[in-house]
């Protein structure tokens, strides 16, 4: 138990160390200013553009400000009520344009609860971060934001919640909220944003799959746990709806590669995409992450974000927030009605690394009240199927449906609406002033009750 214990004090110590003794000077802040909101503005104001030329423009969009200077750090804050200004920091690689479209990172660190907002300077910025030191000579935009236990900013706890009181774990929503600032002052490419991280970043890196994946391509996890901490509506059957690169190392005593693997193998039975990988003889952060991250890389150059995939299967335990993917949302559960027979709780026995052996318990400890959808679309036609849902909503995008034709939408294996939908200008405009997404554009939505 000593023995376990030491190690566990060591990593938290060289976290510490690395991120205190090695400070580095203030950070220069990214505040260019957007014209974003006055060009929309513009548009809007504008009866002359209809609803299609608004569609092309919004997908052209390309007025960004010029950053001073590339291949340089910077610090970034936005607002997020509950938490205050939210530091991010923000590496701008040395080929950045402004007129052209950049890949981007969300890299979360490790030990959240070592670092605090204040260390916006000092923390895991530093040249010292082994995966960063790889990271940057990508020519990716890298934003790595900070952990505060304190303000209950915190990715791998639920700081917000207990086992006996549930609630949704706001960290999530704001660094989405981060994303989507940056969105409006640097020309990201939508459809090749990552997230990236180790030990308490990797679980970081999947929860945003888990709980918000609209804005991710895919992501990539070394040495998590799969879950977040204190709360019970993890449901880690939506990380399918992302590609994922998983990698464990056996001798990491801080979590059990076992468990990693069970969790792994009952995934790839709904479906068979996620690459796992596993390396020997190694611990918890060890060399395994640099002799791995350049082939991560080289998996996720050929990976492109898809929002308009054909097939989707979201499960949730609200309707206000977490609430769908890509183009379908659940507006409204009811959990009076039954479960549908193919609704069943995803989990795997829970696994003791030290005794290697199983408890006489499950994984994952969810909420009674969840909720699930699974939908595809084909020629026009939406087939979705419910389980305790009141309500659906279906965004409509030109790129899935020809507008000229009807659209179909079989709910439950009943034919509920049959009617063209028209490109609607205002709807057009207010979903691109929440997402800033130029290549997910939805041109309308239609919302249908389940009886």
């Amino acid at each position: 138990m000593k023995k376990q214990m030491c190690k566990f004090l060591l990593v938290i110590c060289l976290f510490i160390i690395n991120n205190s003794l090695i400070a580095q000077s203030k950070l220069p802040q990214l505040t260019v200013a957007s014209n974003s909101a006055q060009i929309i503005a513009r548009i809007q104001n504008n009866k002359g553009i209809d609803a299609d030329s608004v569609y092309k423009l919004l997908n052209n969009f390309d007025s960004y400000p010029n950053v001073n200077k590339t291949g340089t750090n910077y610090s970034y804050f936005f607002d997020y009520a509950g938490f205050g200004k939210v530091p991010l920091q923000v590496y701008i690689p040395a080929n950045y344009n402004n007129k052209y479209k950049s890949p981007c990172i969300v890299m979360l660190h490790g030990a959240v609860s070592q670092s605090k907002f204040s260390d916006i300077d000092s923390t895991a910025a530093t040249d010292e971060d082994i995966l960063f030191d790889i990271l940057k000579k990508q020519d990716y935009i890298i934003i790595r934001p900070l952990g505060d236990g304190e303000k209950k900013f915190d990715w791998v706890v639920n700081r917000f919640s207990s086992w006996q009181s549930q609630a949704p774990n706001l960290t999530y929503p704001a660094l989405n909220r981060g994303l989507i600032s940056l969105k409006k002052i640097l020309n990201i490419d939508d459809n090749r944003v990552f997230a990236l991280g180790h030990s308490d970043g990797a679980d970081g890196a999947l929860g945003l799959a888990v709980y918000t994946p609209d804005a991710f391509a895919g992501v990539v996890a070394y040495n998590a746990m799969m879950l977040n901490l204190s709360t019970k509506d993890f449901f880690i059957k939506n990380i399918v709806n992302r590609p994922l690169y998983i990698v464990h190392s056996d001798l990491d005593d801080l979590r059990s590669m076992q468990q990693v693997k069970d969790i792994v193998s009952t995934l790839k039975t709904i479906d068979d995409r996620i690459l796992y990988k596993e390396y020997i003889g190694y611990e918890h952060y060890d060399k395994h992450l640099t002799k791995d991250l350049p082939r991560a890389l080289d998996y996720i150059k050929g990976i492109s974000r898809n929002p308009y995939q054909a097939n989707l299967n979201w499960e949730t335990s609200t309707d206000t927030i977490f609430n769908g993917c890509n183009w379908l949302k659940i507006t409204k559960a009811d959990t009076t009605k039954a479960r549908a027979h193919w609704q069943t709780d995803f989990n795997v026995k829970a696994y003791d690394r030290k005794a290697k052996k199983y408890y006489d318990m499950l994984y994952y400890r969810y909420v009674t009240n969840n909720v699930e959808v699974k939908a595809s679309f084909q020629n026009n036609i939406f087939e979705i199927q419910t389980s305790r849902v009141g309500e659906v909503e279906v965004l409509i995008s030109p790129v899935m449906v020809n507008l000229e034709q009807p659209v179909i939408v079989i709910l439950n294996g009943k034919q509920v609406f049959a009617n063209k939908i028209a490109t609607n200008k205002n709807f057009l405009l207010r979903n691109f002033s929440t997402t800033h997404d130029r290549q997910a554009l939805w041109v309308n939505s239609l919302k249908v009750k389940v009886e």
